[in-house]
Parts: C-alpha cells; sequence; structure tokens
C-alpha cells in the first residue's frame, strides 16, 4: 500500500514539473518571437492595428488656404425684364483655413494574409474651417440702385461655405487627400505591426 502511495507522489511531482517546464519554455519562445511562425503573435498583431484604427475619429489630413472674391449682383425687373440704372453690385473678400479629411470610426481593416491588410476608406468629407474673415470689398450701385433691395451679405457668406463649395474643395483635392490618408494609415499600423503590407480602398 506504501509502496502505491510512493508512486502516485512521485508520478504527481514528475507531471508538475513537466507542466511548469513546458510552461516556462512556452512564455521563453514567445518572448523571443518564435511563435510568430504558427500565427499567435501575427493574431496578436491584427488585434492591435484594428484597435488602433478604431480609436481614431475624425482625421483631419489636409488644411487648405482658401482666399477669394464673391461677386454678386442684381437688378429691379418689370414684367419680367431688368431695368437698366437699377443695378447693384456687391464682392465680398474671404479667408479661411478649411480642413478636410474622413470619418475615422468609419474605416475597416482586414487581414489579406501574412502581415497583409487591407483598409477601406469612407468618403472624404469637409471637417470645418478657422479663423474665417469675410468683409465687403465693394458695393456698386447704378443711376437707380436705391430702388433695388439691398444685397444680403450674410447669404453670399452662406454660399461660400454651403454643400456644393465645400465638395468642390474636396474633389478638387482628392490626390493629395489619398496620399496623406495612405501615409497617415501606414503610420498608424507600421507603429504596431513594422512588416505590414497594406492595400486601400477608397470610396467613390
Amino acid at each position: 500500500m506504501t509502496g502505491r502511495l510512493i508512486k502516485s507522489v512521485v508520478g504527481l511531482i514528475a507531471l508538475v514539473l513537466v507542466a511548469v517546464v513546458a510552461i516556462t519554455g512556452f512564455t521563453l519562445m514567445r518572448n523571443a518571437g518564435l511563435l510568430a511562425s504558427i500565427g499567435i503573435e501575427s493574431e496578436s498583431h491584427d488585434s492591435q492595428v484594428i484597435q488602433a484604427i478604431q480609436r481614431t475619429q475624425e482625421v483631419s489630413l489636409v488644411s487648405l488656404g482658401i482666399q477669394g472674391i464673391r461677386e454678386k449682383d442684381q437688378k429691379g425687373h418689370v414684367f419680367g425684364f431688368g431695368v437698366p440704372g437699377t443695378t447693384k453690385k456687391a464682392f465680398i473678400q474671404y479667408n479661411f483655413k478649411a480642413k478636410l479629411g474622413i470619418n475615422g470610426a468609419k474605416v475597416k481593416v482586414t487581414k489579406t494574409g501574412a502581415d497583409a491588410y487591407r483598409v477601406s476608406i469612407p468618403k472624404f468629407i469637409f471637417i470645418g474651417y478657422a479663423r474665417p474673415t469675410f468683409k465687403v470689398a465693394v458695393e456698386q450701385d447704378g443711376a437707380l440702385g436705391w430702388t433695388t433691395p439691398d444685397i444680403d451679405k450674410v447669404q453670399m457668406v452662406n454660399e461660400i461655405l454651403n454643400d456644393g463649395a465645400k465638395q468642390k474643395y474636396i474633389d478638387s483635392n482628392s490626390g493629395l487627400l489619398k496620399d496623406q490618408t495612405k501615409v497617415f494609415y501606414n503610420g498608424l499600423i507600421r507603429s504596431v505591426d513594422p512588416t505590414a503590407h497594406t492595400t486601400f480602398e477608397f470610396a467613390a
């Protein structure tokens, strides 16, 4: 009976030693990067890359210095015909910094192979503007201009920053926006996985 008990104790001790050695060896191999070939380290990279992307919200990629002059004129009409001499003109000079970018929360990362990722980018957006200045540069009235209502300067300013104008800024800088997107996200991904290879898909 005593012999069996001793054998059981010895077997249990041996099992514990084997487990300790196995765990220690696994930990050392993992820390040395020797387990990357079986995908464990790669999965960690994937998770970290996705988490890094998901943390970004609105991403400003391009800042533009916008300046120009907007002109508007209006005149009195009788029976649908313009009345000579009733024309009024206004010129507004404007200057502001426009910020273009993307909604980072809508960016998606898909693993396509070993250390390879596809980054899907949503449509570019007008994020906002800073340091705006608007001032009336010139006003001109015809001889009978006093008969014509004043031009709405607030409406002119709104037209400078309406949706159509914002889209033009985006369209005219689409190439620069794509380049800056690649620089930004490649830097973000490769800070986690230096060996990463990326491809980009941009929303139409």
